[in-house]
């Protein structure tokens, strides 16, 4: 019950920074992966891209060290973090958010045993506010600790359509035995177009990973691989909508004038051509009628 209370004073410490700006940045997934489990994508086109994820993080000088190797590198990659990490190191997330990384939750204590739902909403929920509040970003990838199923945190994510990010490459770089020769041969046997790829860049000493992690670069490279984030990775998997192009407005339309020809000019026939008129004889007028006179009738 002591951890529960703690949550729920870190839900009133940070109700207040869960509202987000616009123009911020989104670490989102295609809707049809809302609620579902990936272990990898398949990219719609064949295209060899990988996502290299780190998660338990910000810890100490590591992720720092982890960021400096990737800009050496120019190569992106997704951070899965920890609420109570990063309320240790507040301004790593922005550092992360601002080289052009992505971010992802990681809940808030990394519980292994099931918790009751209200807990496993505030270890989502306080913890995507504090990345908010620190990076002003926005993420709905969540990855469950230890990739358990089964504690109630993956249910109420699924249930607010996150993204449940697990690995299709595991380069047990955590194992205490694990050499940096042992996470590059092990992901390259097991690497595949689309494969998520599993480090850490917290949790404990994790030289060896970094130890590890330009050799395994150059190597995925030269096997002719390209580094995205996951949200990068999501989106290749859907199809993007052609832009509609915009209506070209129509002009007007212009009269068209049709000159009137001119009247073609009349000629005048001269008196020469003119045919002589031949004379026909008037008839004579009829005589008028002889009256006789009137005859007298006998006596």
């Amino acid at each position: 019950m002591g951890r529960q209370w703690h949550l729920l004073g870190v839900t009133v410490l940070f109700a207040a920074s869960a509202a987000i700006a616009t123009d911020v940045p989104r670490f989102l997934s295609p809707s049809k992966f809302w609620g579902q489990l990936v272990y990898q994508v398949k990219p719609l086109k064949p295209e060899k891209v990988v996502a290299l994820t780190f998660d338990d993080g910000p810890w100490g000088t590591s992720t720092r060290q982890v960021l400096q190797i990737l800009k050496e590198e120019d190569v992106k990659a997704t951070f899965f973090v920890l609420g109570k990490h990063a309320l240790m190191y507040p301004d790593v997330i922005a550092d992360i958010v601002k080289a052009g990384h992505a971010v992802g939750n990681h809940s808030w204590s990394h519980p292994y045993q099931p918790v009751d739902p209200e807990v496993a909403k505030q270890e989502i929920e306080n913890t995507s506010a504090l990345i908010a509040k620190q990076s002003q970003a926005q993420t709905r990838l969540f990855r469950p600790p230890g990739g358990n199923l089964t504690t109630g945190l993956v249910d109420y994510a699924k249930s607010k359509n996150y993204a449940i990010i697990l690995w299709s490459v595991d380069t047990h770089d955590t194992r205490p035995n694990t050499t940096a020769a042992d996470i590059v041969e092990r992901t390259l046997k097991a690497v595949k177009p689309g494969s998520i790829i599993l480090l850490h860049d917290g949790g404990g000493d994790r030289a060896t990973t970094r130890k590890a992690l330009p050799t395994l670069i150059r190597r995925l490279r030269q096997k002719g691989y390209r580094f995205v984030t996951v949200p990068e990775l999501l989106q290749l998997a859907v199809k993007t909508p052609a832009p509609k192009p915009e209506p070209t407005p129509t002009p007007p339309p212009q009269p068209t004038i049709t000159p009137t020809p001119s009247p073609s000019p009349v000629s005048l026939p001269t008196p020469e051509s003119l045919p002589s008129p031949e004379l026909t004889p008037t008839p004579p007028a009829p005589s008028e009628p002889q009256l006789e006179p009137p005859r007298m009738p006998p006596n």
